[in-house]
């Protein structure tokens, strides 16, 4: 009796383990990796799941925002889960306050955040509904509505930064004119005037220090130069010297 129960124990256990060694095994394997992106690596991961077709889930965020903190902790303990390692479909935080997504926010037009899309066949799709895991399950699986796709925003290039930087700046000049009680209708034109100014300045500055180097070089090359003239000069003597002695020669 005692070496059957013993034995059927043994069963038992095998049996538990295997069950164990399972769960271990697939939890390892619908474990997916959060992407924290910066800069260029996301163009590089909308380019990426672009041409290998697969879904691209993607959480703009602040540290200080509860909301996207909340978004954050649903997304990494609930959302990933459900999915596995070879579905076609990639997960991507980028924080606004990073110094390298600096740009991203003006880039999609970010006026609330978290700002959360869903990327797929080159659309994108806005998430407008409570960060809940059923809500963005749905969001994620349900078939999209052509109507409902935006075009992916380009990167911002120089002209849309120097717009940015005259915004901020005019903002800046409001507030300032609003304290001594000027009309705010002079900040746009304060505003342009100080970047013709600031571009004027730059391009009067990049002269002056082309013009330094040049004249740093050119005083180089002259003192390089200093002893090659004075070693003609000495050849020449020589040489008149050479040509008044045969003259006497031919004289004599």
């Amino acid at each position: 009796m005692f070496k059957y129960s013993l034995h059927n124990s043994n069963h038992i256990l095998t049996f538990f383990s295997l069950i164990l060694i399972s769960i271990l095994i697939s939890s390892i394997q619908s474990k997916k990796n959060i992407m924290i992106l910066e800069g260029d690596q996301l163009d590089y991961v909308i380019k990426n799941s672009s041409q290998s077709n697969t879904k691209l889930f993607l959480v703009f965020h602040i540290t200080r925002c509860i909301y996207c903190r909340h978004a954050l902790q649903v997304l990494q303990e609930n959302i990933v889960k459900n999915f596995d390692e070879d579905d076609p479909i990639s997960f991507g935080i980028i924080n606004l306050e990073d110094q390298k997504n600096i740009w991203t926010g003006l880039r999609f037009n970010i006026t609330k955040i978290p700002y959360i899309i869903l990327i797929d066949k080159d659309k994108m799709y806005y998430y407008q509904n409570s960060f809940e895991e059923k809500l963005v399950m749905n969001f994620i699986k349900e078939e999209k509505n052509i109507e409902d796709a935006l075009d992916i925003p380009p990167p911002v290039g120089f002209f849309g930064k120097l717009k940015a930087a005259m915004n901020e700046l005019n903002e800046k000049i409001e507030v300032l004119l609003g304290k001594y009680g000027i009309k705010k209708e002079f900040s746009s034109k304060i505003c342009y005037i100080i970047v013709i100014v600031g571009f004027i300045l730059l391009f009067y500055f990049e002269y002056k220090v082309i013009e330094f180097a040049k004249s740093i070089c050119g005083k180089k090359s002259k003192s390089d130069n200093k002893g090659k003239p004075q070693v003609k000069k000495n050849e020449q003597d020589e040489d008149n010297k050479k040509e008044k002695v045969d003259k006497k020669e031919k004289k004599e």
